[in-house]
C-alpha cells in the first residue's frame, strides 16, 4: 500500500520541475511578506524590500530590472516574466462610449498583478480585502475583477451598493 502511494506521488511530482516549485514558493513569499509595504515620508519601503530580497536570497533570482513585484511566474517557460507580458484583453476595442469610463479598468502592472492575486484567492474560496488610501484604486480594481468574473463564469453575479461616511444601517 505504501509503495503504491509513493509511486503515485512520484508520478504526480515528476510532472513538476523542482525549480518551478521553488519559483512559485518565492513568488508567494515575496507577495505575502512584502506586498503590504508602501511609500511613506518619501521613502519607498516596497523598493527597499525588493532590494533586500534580491541581495539576500540568491538561489532563485529575479531579473535585475525593476522590483520583485514587477514579475509573475510563467509556469510554461519556468521563469519570471513582467506583468505587462501577461495576456490581457484589448480594452480599447471593447470600449462602449455610451458607458461611463469608470466601467473600465485599464490594465497596468498594478491592476493586473492585484487582480491576478485576487483571482487566485477567489478560486480557492479565500476572499481578499483591499486596503489603501482614498483614491488608490481599490474600488476600480475590485469592480474590474468582478466584471471580469461575472462576464466569464456563470457562478458569479454582482450588485454594487455605494457607501460613504454618512451611510448607516437605516439608510441602507
Amino acid at each position: 500500500m505504501v509503495t503504491s502511494i509513493c509511486k503515485l506521488l512520484e508520478a504526480i511530482f515528476s510532472k513538476f520541475e523542482v525549480k518551478g516549485l521553488e519559483m512559485v514558493f518565492v513568488f508567494a513569499c515575496v507577495w505575502a511578506i512584502g506586498a503590504g509595504f508602501a511609500e511613506k515620508d518619501n521613502k519607498d519601503y516596497r523598493k527597499d524590500f525588493s532590494n533586500w530580497w534580491k541581495d539576500t536570497w540568491k538561489q532563485i533570482r529575479f531579473p535585475n530590472k525593476g522590483t520583485v513585484f514587477d514579475y509573475f511566474v510563467d509556469y510554461e517557460n519556468n521563469k519570471f516574466e513582467e506583468w505587462s507580458k501577461m495576456e490581457q484583453p484589448d480594452v480599447v476595442k471593447d470600449i462602449d462610449t455610451s458607458k461611463a469610463i469608470s466601467n473600465y479598468t485599464i490594465p497596468t502592472n498594478d491592476t493586473v498583478s492585484i487582480q491576478y492575486l485576487m483571482k487566485l484567492f477567489i478560486e480557492n474560496e479565500h476572499y481578499p480585502l483591499l486596503v489603501g488610501n482614498a483614491g488608490s484604486g481599490k474600488t476600480q480594481i475590485a469592480k474590474g475583477l468582478i466584471n471580469d468574473l461575472v462576464g466569464k463564469q456563470d457562478k458569479f453575479v454582482s450588485q454594487v451598493v455605494n457607501f460613504n461616511f454618512y451611510t448607516d444601517s437605516i439608510l441602507l
